[in-house]
């Protein structure tokens, strides 16, 4: 571990003052950071702008697009501000952990830094001054046709309704890429729901091989880009707060959405 203390020393000190309540272990981020720093710089080659948007400390929320059966934008978000040298931050990614039975995957997002969602543990987040992430796609977003690719799913907006009631900063991130690198070919909900799992996505990988393989990736160009904060007030009526909510919500799918599109003509230029 000596070279990982070395190669992250900025974020070992500000993860020291991290909250550790669920389970996250620095050693086995530190076990699996070369696997994950193959992905990010050579198997999806990720190209990170915006990250210093972000406050130095304090409470903040990233809002963005899923795109798999698993969040690999939040695996490679994790490891862009780990490795980040002008604002290295841990970040907490929230996600709903109960459909996971597999109790080795559990234990492992557990400790690499994932919070299973309860509005709850947002706030506890937010009022120690974390900073959190979210994927809002929701179940369409584990079982989205690669033919609907770079195209956002409705965002739950309750998931953004904790940021709302503390008044915490929201930042929209838009991921290109990872719609491409988990193709789903069809979503087989009578298996899904015999099964009682959210989804049961058909890809060149899941179910057809063992674990962990089945959760593999093809290689594909990535692009993540963090946009700067919604502007909103905050209110002390709740019909006022769950509105606002909901045109958060509405608001950072809108501006993911629009980045995505900035991005693929970007894209399709330089071809």
């Amino acid at each position: 571990m000596s070279q990982f203390l070395s190669n992250y020393r900025d974020f070992l000190k500000q993860s020291a003052k991290s909250d550790r309540y669920h389970g996250f272990d620095m050693r086995v981020l530190a076990r699996v950071e070369p696997v994950l720093s193959f992905l990010f710089h050579d198997w999806w080659r990720v190209e990170v702008s915006g990250l210093e948007k972000l406050p130095r400390d304090g409470a903040a929320l990233i809002v963005g697009n899923s795109g798999s059966f698993l969040p690999w934008p939040a695996f490679m978000l994790l490891y862009a501000l780990m490795s980040s040298r002008q604002n290295p931050r841990r970040v907490h990614i929230v996600a709903e952990l109960d459909w996971i039975k597999d109790e080795r995957l559990h234990s492992f997002l557990m400790e690499l830094g994932f919070v299973p969602y309860s509005s709850a543990n947002m706030k506890r987040l937010f009022s120690k001054g974390e900073l959190v992430a979210i994927f809002p796609e929701g179940v369409p977003g584990l079982a989205k046709p690669y033919m609907g690719r770079d195209r956002l799913n409705v965002f739950d907006w309750a998931k953004l309704l904790p940021a709302v009631e503390m008044g915490v900063p929201i930042f929209p991130l838009a991921t290109l890429g990872c719609d491409e690198a988990v193709p789903v070919l069809t979503n087989m909900e009578k298996t899904a729901k015999l099964l009682g799992l959210p989804a049961f996505p058909i890809t060149p990988f899941f179910p057809w091989l063992p674990f962990p393989l089945n959760l593999g990736s093809l290689p594909s160009k990535w692009h993540m880009s963090l946009i700067k904060p919604l502007s909103y007030e905050t209110s002390q009526e709740r019909d006022e707060l769950e509105e606002c909510a909901m045109k958060q919500s509405q608001f950072a799918e809108g501006e993911i959405q629009a980045e995505l599109n900035r991005l693929l003509r970007q894209q399709w230029r330089k071809h």
